[in-house]
């Protein structure tokens, strides 16, 4: 039987480019593979419009730049980020937040060293033109220490959401890195654009090597809207519990308010009895959130 899985690129080829409703257990053996994968028309042109709609006034009120009293080489002094994404824009929860593709491989790739796992960021990396390439770099390296034990702490996703292309700052890529020493030295010359049609995503793991693009153009903005779902006992990267307008988390589903923090978390997924099973992270008075919609009321 002729073995249809995708060959390995060649390094400097860039990562593999897939269809949105790829079979999951086969989208997670490239990630696994790769660190990375490209998952074409994730999102529909329509809601990208709509997406891109619904934070623009945001946008357009943000000044770009980070954290004024730190250095903003990082961040992106011409890069506008705007956090609060499930608040702003319910195209967002339904068509990227809540999509079966990304939902299945998170399952995969995260439950098996959680309870559950929720998300840890959503924001627009908008890269204004003239900005410098972005160091590379893990995501997981807000958790140093828990990212070396070896196993995968999130699964990251890039949306494009209007030109991704290499000369306007598409995201830089090293196909396998995800798997080197956390000490090895990393040669930004081994990294390769990945660009993106709007709508189409890059997927990959927390630990591939990677960083913005530096922005060649006067004129043009990359548009990029990560998402992100961490492991239920790790500390998000945003305050998504917090960020999410009580009015807002009424009106979404249940799998949504689990993973914007409205929820509790179940603690020991391996427990089968006892007081391990019983217990939950992220509780309050003993109660399960979800008992009172994730209100943070029961108090």
């Amino acid at each position: 039987m002729a073995d249809d899985r995708p060959e390995r690129p060649v390094p400097g080829t860039g990562l593999e480019r897939c269809p949105a409703d790829i079979d999951p257990d086969k989208a997670v053996e490239i990630l696994r593979r790769d660190g990375g994968l490209v998952l074409e028309g994730l999102v529909d042109a329509a809601d990208v419009a709509r997406i891109d709609a619904d934070l623009d006034p945001w946008v357009q009120a943000r000044q770009p730049g980070f954290i004024g009293e730190y250095d903003d080489a990082f961040y992106g002094t011409n890069t506008t980020r705007i956090q609060g994404i499930p608040s702003k824009s319910r195209t967002f929860v339904d068509a990227i937040l809540l999509h079966p593709t990304l939902l299945a491989l998170a399952d995969r790739i995260l439950l098996p060293n959680c309870g559950d796992y929720w998300m840890s960021q959503a924001e627009t990396i908008f890269i204004g033109p003239g900005e410098p390439a972005q160091e590379l770099h893990r995501d997981d390296l807000n958790w140093s220490r828990a990212e070396r034990l070896g196993i995968d702490l999130q699964i990251s996703v890039l949306t494009a959401l209007g030109d991704y292309d290499a000369e306007v700052g598409a995201t830089m890529a090293i196909p396998g890195s995800h798997t080197w020493p956390l000490d090895r030295p990393i040669d930004p010359a081994d990294a390769s654009p990945v660009e993106l049609e709007p709508g189409s995503a890059l997927v990959y793991l927390g630990s591939l090597v990677h960083g913005g693009g530096h922005n060649r153009t006067v004129d043009r903005v990359r548009k990029g809207l990560y998402c992100s779902y961490l492991l239920g006992w790790l500390t998000p990267e945003e305050a998504p519990a917090m960020s999410l307008r009580a009015e807002v988390a009424a009106t979404l589903p249940q799998r949504a308010r689990e993973l914007l923090g409205w929820s509790s978390v179940r603690g020991n997924p391996t427990a089968e009895g006892g007081a391990a099973a019983a217990l939950h992270l992220w509780q309050l008075d003993e109660a399960d959130l979800d008992r009172y919609g994730g209100s943070f009321t029961h108090r």
